[in-house]
């Protein structure tokens, strides 16, 4: 029983650590590459996202 909560509480203490690592590292890269960071993050970022956003709000899965 003792080794299955510690297991249980290691296995939450992992979960929660996972996102607060990988903002660590998003926050390293921007301080490392600046703006040109979001390349790394975000894929076709020199498209046409902007002038397209919502057009595909119609789409099901979207709620109003």
């Amino acid at each position: 029983m003792e080794v299955e909560k510690l297991s249980d509480r290691q296995q939450r203490l992992e979960s929660f650590l996972e996102p607060v690592k990988a903002a660590h590292q998003l926050e390293d890269d921007i301080r490392k590459y600046g703006l040109e960071a979001a390349d790394l993050y975000f894929e076709d970022i020199d498209s046409d996202w902007l002038e397209t956003w919502g057009d595909d709000d119609d789409d099901q899965g979207y709620s109003k």
